[in-house]
């Protein structure tokens, strides 16, 4: 057999194995949310969004919990399959009725046949916020949330703040970026554009589960502190809850990084410069071993916030276990214990019991 039959050979049996680890340890992983439901939101321009629901587990407490996931990610992060991990659950047992946002793209959010299947930020904020509230209210009779996000999901609920100010009671931003190095190390890897453009993150993201945890790679570490992971956990993790970035969303939020801006993708919305004007009382969580949202980074947001204000930093000389990293804040080995009862803690400070019904 000459060497072309045999590299053509080689290929598709190297192939089908690919196909195969890949269809075998999604399916061995699959660890699906453990919710009571999903609530569907349908935006101005098309898609169905997904909310999964969970109803308070103790005598509640109003208003609702909205829970927004961040980058590369879906609500798994913040409704973990793993009940010991799920923020979501943590705040249903203290009687909170919550509502864990896939934001467009991502999850088990569906896009209708007419829609575009690229997106920005600015779709976010303007689109699947205004529709999310929207269906909460209808769910509840609320017209306000408590908004927790992580990540770009904190950066998305500190622009509604400024957006759809009268719809947020108060807001727990979990190492959420509004600043940026442009000499930096992630604004280095955004440089590698197509590289690192997070188009093919969910198959990647499985296709290397079944390892995660026994190396730490530098790129790994940039978004989780996989020394304060368990195991189990971050396998599951990358095999349910990473999704792949819309190209107009990379080529925005790569602008923020390496050119240190937060704005609208026309240019005309400065979302920092906005920050002062808001007056929702809100707490901001920093990690240590955080290289996306960096202490400083998020202390910045914090100093600029108009209105009442919380920083924490979670690290070692605090007295916490371990010094957090990026996700680790969500689904590390001791945030159930260590990070869940701030965020309950300030959130109970701006609810108020619900009514009691016969």
């Amino acid at each position: 057999m000459e060497w072309p039959f045999v590299l053509v050979a080689a290929l598709a049996g190297a192939g089908v194995l690919a196909l195969a680890h890949y269809a075998f340890w999604t399916r061995t992983l699959c660890q699906p949310v453990l919710d009571d439901g999903v609530v569907r939101a349908v935006t101005r321009d098309g898609w169905s969004l997904a909310l999964g629901t969970r109803r308070p587990r103790a005598p509640e407490r109003r208003p609702p919990v909205l829970l927004v996931h961040g980058l590369s990610a879906n609500r798994w992060t913040l409704d973990a399959g793993v009940e010991a991990v799920s923020l979501a659950a943590h705040l249903s047992g203290a009687g909170f009725r919550t509502f864990s946002l896939d934001l467009r793209g991502h999850g088990d959010s569906r896009r209708g046949p007419t829609v575009d299947a690229e997106w920005n930020f600015d779709h976010y904020v303007n689109e699947d916020v205004p529709a999310a509230l929207d269906a909460i209210c209808r769910e509840t009779g609320e017209e306000r949330v408590l908004w927790v996000g992580h990540s770009l999901g904190a950066v998305t609920g500190l622009v509604s703040c400024q957006l759809h100010a009268e719809r947020i009671a108060a807001i727990v931003a979990i190492a959420g970026p509004m600043r940026f190095d442009p000499d930096g190390q992630v604004a280095r890897w955004v440089r590698r554009g197509v590289l690192v453009d997070g188009r093919h993150n969910r198959t990647l993201a499985r296709m290397v589960a079944p390892w995660a945890g026994l190396a730490h790679p530098p790129a790994a570490e940039l978004a989780i502190n996989g020394r304060n992971m368990d195991r189990a956990v971050y396998r599951r993790l990358l095999a349910n809850g990473i999704e792949n970035v819309s190209g107009p969303l990379f080529r925005q939020l790569g602008e923020w990084v390496t050119q240190d801006v937060c704005r609208s993708a026309g240019g005309d919305v400065d979302y920092r410069a906005g920050l002062a004007a808001c007056r929702q009382p809100a707490l901001f969580v920093a990690a240590p071993r955080d290289s996306l949202a960096p202490p400083s980074v998020v202390r910045a947001s914090f100093e600029a916030w108009g209105g009442p204000r919380t920083y924490v930093e979670f690290r070692t000389d605090a007295g916490h276990s371990a010094d957090y990293g990026h996700t680790d804040l969500l689904v590390g080995r001791n945030a159930a214990a260590e990070v869940f009862p701030v965020v309950t803690g300030f959130l109970e400070s701006w609810s108020r019991p619900g009514e009691v019904r016969p």
